[in-house]
């Protein structure tokens, strides 16, 4: 009963004094000039104070004085009096700073240095993720991570404030998941901490949720961010390695997950500003309008329905996190590998604009190295995959020791055998398939003749063997084989992303015909050259009932050539290109809408041509019909490493030479 209690009184107390503190702190905003107006990048439509995370701040604070001071005697755990006076003034630093970035607007640069100064107080002051791990790590290491998990959570949860409910709703949710972990682990001051600070974030929300009275800005979501850094780092886990790692890191899964798509996004668009030297991309630091509530807004959803979607998701990630606290290592491992297949599908979803920025990149900017270093970069490569997959699958997955023998094995056996069998003589971004998939096999050789090896010279059970090889060649596979078809999965990945990414001026295009030809098409528009043309391309128009809905190389078929004059109309189709030689009553069909639709019609025939109403391509030596051509016997001679020479007998006719 006194335990119920205790939680109890003190949840109420900064819910209750999170409630009143508001209206107070929204009369103060004026005085303060802490009133955020409305601009391009704002939602709201009218001025609205901007000083909410005072009142968390100090609601979360008063909690913490009946956490500390109450009645109880059972105050077990980590976090004690000289702790909390830690907490207490990197808090007071980082609200600060918060206050004095949502008067003055200060540089991105100078509000994190602010947060390396508050994160390099708390490393002084024990918390570290040396103390976290308990294990033995160098200064510089420990520093440095300490470092970057306070800045992540902090900037998490500043980043993602950026509509009405969000932050705090996600902060009070991490902060119960949290503090759930916590008491499982019986460490209940641990655990008081951070229900003072979801009582202060839940009292908070009758103001903040749509529509929004007030907004916790700066000082308010990094004080979030800053308290579930350090209590995370002051619990004593006395689990694995990587249910120590994965418990917070899921607890505060949605944040994290925004802050990581914006730096990659920004980082993107900042590379190819510097490949085009335009100067008009996106500060690393800067804001956008690309985070993850922006693009539930832009799919329809309302705002609180957009809220209510990241409660449910950060509630739903917090009880897989709870979950693992109660998980062996090897559950945990298999937790991870299925949760590497949803974050697949997640990203594939949300990261439509942070893949298009990659593909750009790598389009832009990857140049083919010389072949001496080229062979050293890729021998360095499958190496360094090999450490750090025997590292992840023993040290954290098995929590075993890795020990010079563990490596040697590991590393060398299946180094050796792709070597032998000559993987650095194959030119990589010039491969077929079928080679990626003989790579593969050859790598998966190696890594059983390891884990035969590792029988004889190991005292791990086979159970544990077996979820080590497993875990070991999956990634072996991702980063040694992953790594050289990631050329060809950007180029296509490209073509699948123009469906749906493109400038507002750029011609909407259908494909007519799902074939080889029209793949063909699509492979080519994923290049380089033809990223900068003019041109959106929608979806495919096949006669095929097999391909009816289905998706082709990326894009959807929309409908059968019955269907094509409504298929215009609906998605608003300025271009078409044929892809296929159809008979001539279904091209003059095609052709008679290019008036009554104000239609471009191409032609794709190894190259790209221009056709009249009359199915007459145009700009070549001498105007000739298409449909008069037989492709079977287009082709003359195809020199597979340069070019193709095409040519048309009986039509004083030569097709242009391409590379």
């Amino acid at each position: 009963m006194g335990f119920i209690v205790k939680y109890g009184v003190v949840f109420l107390a900064s819910l209750v004094a999170s409630w009143l503190l508001v209206p107070w702190v929204k009369k103060l905003a004026p005085m303060l000039g802490l009133v955020d107006e409305p601009s391009e990048r704002r939602i709201h439509k009218t001025p609205i104070p901007r000083c909410g995370g005072i009142a968390v701040f100090l609601a979360t604070h008063l909690g913490l004085v009946i956490a500390f001071f109450g009645p109880w005697r059972n105050l077990a755990g980590s976090m004690q009096l000289p702790e909390w006076g830690f907490v207490f003034a990197g808090s007071l630093l980082l609200l600060l700073v918060g206050i004095f970035d949502d008067r003055f607007s200060m540089r991105a640069w100078f509000k994190l240095l602010g947060q390396l100064g508050v994160a390099l107080l708390m490393f002084f002051g024990g918390f570290t993720f040396q103390a976290f791990l308990h294990i033995q790590l160098p200064f510089l290491v420990n520093l440095g991570a300490t470092l970057f998990w306070f800045t992540l959570l902090i900037n998490a949860f500043n980043l993602i404030d950026g509509m009405d409910g969000v932050c705090a709703g996600l902060g009070m949710i991490a902060s119960a998941g949290l503090a759930g972990m916590l008491l499982s682990l019986h460490q209940p001051t641990d655990a008081l901490v951070l229900v003072a600070l979801a009582g202060a974030c839940l009292g908070f929300l009758r103001y903040n949720f749509n529509p929004a009275s007030v907004f916790l800005e700066d000082c308010g979501s990094m004080f979030i961010g800053f308290m579930l850094a350090a209590v995370s780092l002051k619990a004593n886990v006395k689990q694995s390695m990587m249910v120590a790692l994965l418990v917070p890191l899921l607890a505060v899964g949605v944040p994290v997950f925004d802050v990581i798509l914006a730096v990659w996004r920004r980082l993107g668009r900042k590379l190819i500003s510097i490949i085009k030297k335009d100067n008009l991309a996106t500060k690393i630091f800067g804001p956008d309008l690309d985070h993850i509530h922006h693009k539930l807004m832009r799919s329809g959803m309302t705002q609180r329905k957009a809220a209510i979607s990241l409660y449910a998701a950060a509630g739903f990630i917090c009880l897989i996190a709870l979950g693992a606290t109660a998980m062996t290592s090897n559950r945990t491992a298999l937790l991870m590998i299925g949760m590497i297949v949803v974050l697949h599908v997640i990203v594939r979803q949300l990261a439509q604009i942070e893949l298009w920025t990659t593909t750009q990149v790598v389009l832009h900017g990857v140049r083919r190295p010389r072949n001496r270093i080229g062979v050293l970069v890729a021998i360095g490569w499958d190496l360094a995959c090999l450490l750090a997959v025997t590292f992840f699958t023993f040290g954290m997955v098995l929590s075993f020791p890795v020990t010079e023998a563990l490596l040697a094995i590991c590393v060398t056996i299946p180094f050796a055998t792709i070597y032998l069998y000559g993987a650095y003589r194959t030119v990589w971004t010039r491969s077929r398939s079928s080679q990626l998939v003989v790579l593969m096999l050859q790598l998966l050789a190696g890594e059983a003749l390891a884990f035969v090896a590792l029988l004889w010279t190991t005292d791990l059970s086979r159970g544990e063997l077996l979820i080590a090889a497993a875990v070991h060649s999956l990634g072996a596979m991702i980063g040694i084989v992953g790594i050289r078809a990631s050329l060809r999965v950007v180029r296509d990945l490209g073509a699948w992303l123009r469906c749906s990414i493109g400038p507002d001026f750029d011609s909407r295009t259908l494909i007519l015909g799902a074939g080889e030809n029209a793949i063909l098409y699509l492979r080519q528009a994923s290049f380089e050259d033809q990223q900068q043309a003019p041109r959106k391309i929608i979806g495919l128009i096949d006669d095929n009932p097999a391909l009816h809905q289905k998706v082709v190389y990326g894009y959807p078929v929309l409908g059968n050539f019955d269907e094509l004059e409504d298929v215009v109309e609906q998605y608003g189709i300025n271009e078409l290109i044929f892809t296929h030689h159809y008979s001539d009553e279904l091209r003059a069909k095609v052709l008679g809408m290019k008036l009554t639709h104000n239609l471009l019609i191409r032609d794709f025939v190894f190259a790209l041509r221009e056709l009249d109403e009359n199915g007459v391509c145009q700009g070549v030596v001498k105007p000739y019909s298409v449909h008069e051509l037989d492709c079977r016997n287009l082709c003359h001679r195809i020199d597979q490493s340069r070019h193709a020479d095409c040519q048309h007998t009986g039509d004083d006719v030569v097709a242009s030479t391409f590379n």
